[in-house]
C-alpha cells in the first residue's frame, strides 16, 4: 500500500523548492495526479475535510430517513413502503459509519473513508431512483429533488475520489432513463430539463474541479508561504531585520503580499502579484492603505480581531475593492511579524472571484422555479424562516397566502399541459404586479402557490387576499388556446399571533384553503392561531 509521509516528514524534505515544485501536479480532474500526493494533501486538510465529511454521512443520511415519512403518505403500508424504509436505514448506518470515520482519530483511514463516501453518494442515489420509480407521477416534481442531489454532489461533497466526478452525469442518465420509461412528462419538459440538467452538470463538474484545484492551490501556496516566512525569519536574525531580505522574498512570492503597519494600517509594501490585483493601471501613490480596499468595513474588523486573538488568521473570504473594475473575492491569510522594529501584518491573497460568482448562480437556480421564475418551494422555505428569525420578539409573525387555481386540471385536460404552463406563467406575473415590495410570491409545486407578507396583521393580509382573488376572476388570461378564466380559493395563516415554524404556519394556511374549497372555492378563508 502506498502511504504519504508524515507532515512533518513533509515539511522537513522541502518538497516546495525550486527543483521539486514540477513535481507536485494537479490533474484536469482537480486532484493530485500522485496518489501519494493526493493522500498527503487529504491527510494535511483532514481538520477542514473531516468535519464535511462527518456533515455528509450524518445529515445527508438522516434527511433521508425523515423523507420515510412522505413515502408512507404516498405508498401507504405497502410492502413497497417497508422496502424502502428498509433500505434508508441502511443508508443511515452506512452514514452512521462514515461520520466516525470523518473524526480526526481516524485520518489514517483516508483511502477508506473515499471509498465508503464515493460509495455514500451511489447510494443516495441509487435509492433516490428506487423511490421515484415507487412514486411515479409527473417528472416535474421529481426533477427538482435530482437537480438538488446533483448540485450537492458537485459543490459540497469534497471529491476525494476521481470516480466521483461521474456521479452526476451517471445518475442524470439513469434519472432520464426512468423519466422516459415510468414518469409522466411532455415535450416542454424534456427541453426544459436537458437544459438544466446539462447545466447542472456541466457547471457543476466546473465548480467541483475548481474547489478541488483551488484548495490544493491554496494548499501548496500556504505551505510554500510557510517556508518562505520561516525562511524571512531566519533572514531577518541574521540580517538584523534586513528590509532588503524582505523586498527580496516579497518579489520572488508569486501570491499577491501586502506588508502593512498594524498601529495605522499603512502599507509598507506589496508585491508584483498584489499589483496586478488591485492596482494594474498602476494609479495608486505610495501613500496607501489598506482601510482603502475593503468593500465591507466589518469584515476588516472581524479580521484584525481574529488576529488579535490568535496571532494568524487563514483562508478568511473577504471582498476587496479595486482601483478600476469590479471588488474581488480572495481567501486573506495574515500573519503578524516584526518589521523596522515595529509590528507589521504580512497578508497573502488567493483571488476566488470565478468560484463566488458560480456559486452564487448555481444557489439561484436551486431557489428559483424554472416556469414561473418565482422562487421554488425551497427558496420560500427560506424566506419564511428568515422571516421568522428576522421578527421582533414578541411581536405578531408573518402571514402567509396559500393559492390554489380552481379546476386548474380542467385546462390541462381539455387544452393541454402547454395551455395550462402559459396560464401559470401569466398569472404568476398577474399576482406579481398586485403585491408589495418585501412579498415573497413562491410557486410550491403544481397550480399551488404561496405569498409571505412580512410584518402584515390579519385584517390587511385579508384585503390583500380578496384583492389578488378578485383580480385574479376578473382578469382574461390569454392562451394560445383563447381566452381561459380562473378562479383562487385562498387560505390566510399567521394572523397576528407569533409563527413558531414553518410547518405550523403552512399547516395552519393549508386549514383555511381546504375550508375555502369546502365552502365552493373562489373565496378566501383565515386561520387565526
Amino acid at each position: 500500500m502506498l502511504t504519504a509521509p508524515p507532515l512533518t516528514d513533509f515539511m522537513a524534505t522541502d518538497p516546495f523548492s525550486a527543483d521539486s515544485d514540477a513535481q507536485w501536479r494537479i490533474g484536469a480532474d482537480g486532484l493530485f495526479v500522485d496518489a501519494a500526493q493526493e493522500e498527503a494533501f487529504v491527510r494535511a486538510e483532514w481538520p477542514s475535510l473531516g468535519p464535511r465529511v462527518r456533515q455528509i454521512g450524518l445529515y445527508g443520511s438522516l434527511a433521508f430517513l425523515f423523507a420515510t415519512f412522505t413515502d408512507l403518505a404516498v405508498l401507504g403500508a405497502t410492502w413497497v413502503y417497508w422496502s424502502l424504509l428498509t433500505a434508508r436505514f441502511a443508508i443511515l448506518a452506512w452514514g452512521i459509519g462514515l461520520a466516525r470515520l470523518g473524526k480526526a482519530g481516524h485520518v489514517e483511514h483516508v483511502r477508506r473513508v473515499a471509498t465508503l463516501l464515493f460509495g455514500f453518494e451511489l447510494s443516495i442515489m441509487v435509492l433516490f431512483l428506487l423511490v421515484v420509480l415507487a412514486y411515479g407521477g409527473s417528472a416535474d416534481y421529481h426533477s427538482i429533488t435530482a437537480l438538488a442531489l446533483i448540485f450537492a454532489g458537485y459543490a459540497y461533497v469534497p471529491i476525494l475520489r476521481r470516480e466521483a466526478l461521474w456521479v452526476g452525469g451517471v445518475f442524470t442518465t439513469l434519472f432520464a432513463v426512468v423519466v422516459w420509461t415510468s414518469l409522466h412528462f411532455d415535450a416542454k419538459f424534456v427541453s426544459i430539463a436537458a437544459v438544466l440538467f446539462g447545466f447542472a452538470n456541466l457547471a457543476g463538474w466546473q465548480i467541483a474541479v475548481s474547489l478541488s484545484r483551488s484548495m490544493r492551490l491554496a494548499w501548496l501556496d500556504r505551505q510554500r508561504l510557510q517556508r518562505e516566512a520561516r525562511a524571512a525569519e531566519e533572514a531577518r536574525r541574521h540580517a538584523e531585520q534586513s528590509e532588503e531580505n524582505l523586498e527580496r522574498l516579497f518579489d520572488a512570492t508569486p501570491m499577491p503580499l501586502v506588508l502593512a503597519r498594524l498601529s495605522d494600517s499603512r502599507v509598507l509594501r506589496y508585491n508584483a502579484a498584489a499589483k496586478t490585483l488591485i492596482d494594474p493601471a498602476n494609479r495608486l501613490s505610495d501613500d496607501i492603505v489598506t482601510t482603502n480596499f475593503y468593500a465591507d468595513p466589518a469584515q476588516r474588523a472581524q479580521l484584525l480581531a481574529r488576529l488579535q486573538l490568535e496571532g494568524a488568521v487563514r483562508q478568511m473570504e473577504v471582498r476587496l475593492k479595486t482601483v478600476e473594475g469590479p471588488p474581488v473575492d480572495v481567501l486573506v491569510s495574515t500573519r503578524r511579524v516584526r518589521f523596522a522594529g515595529e509590528d507589521c501584518v504580512v497578508t497573502g491573497m488567493v483571488e476566488i472571484s470565478a468560484q463566488k460568482n458560480l456559486e452564487h448562480q448555481l444557489r439561484a437556480l436551486a431557489y428559483t422555479d424554472p416556469l414561473t421564475g418565482l422562487q421554488n418551494r425551497r427558496g420560500f422555505f427560506a424566506a419564511v424562516e428568515r422571516a421568522i428569525q428576522d421578527a421582533p420578539a414578541g411581536s405578531q409573525g408573518p402571514c402567509v397566502l396559500l393559492l390554489d387555481l380552481d379546476h386548474f386540471k380542467q385546462i390541462n385536460d381539455r387544452h393541454g399541459h402547454p395551455v395550462g404552463d402559459e396560464v401559470l406563467v401569466e398569472f404568476a406575473q398577474v399576482v406579481l404586479s398586485l403585491l408589495r415590495d418585501g412579498d415573497v410570491f413562491a410557486r410550491m409545486g403544481g397550480e399551488e402557490f404561496c405569498i409571505l407578507l412580512s410584518h402584515t396583521r390579519a385584517a390587511q393580509a385579508l384585503e390583500i387576499a380578496e384583492r389578488v382573488r378578485e383580480f385574479v376572476a376578473a382578469h382574461p388570461f390569454h392562451t394560445s388556446a383563447g381566452v381561459v378564466r380562473l378562479s383562487l380559493s385562498l387560505g390566510i395563516a399567521g394572523c397576528d399571533a407569533p409563527i413558531q415554524s414553518i410547518d405550523s404556519v403552512l399547516s395552519m394556511a393549508d386549514q383555511a384553503m381546504y375550508r375555502a374549497k369546502q365552502g365552493g372555492r373562489n373565496r378566501s378563508e383565515m386561520y387565526c392561531a
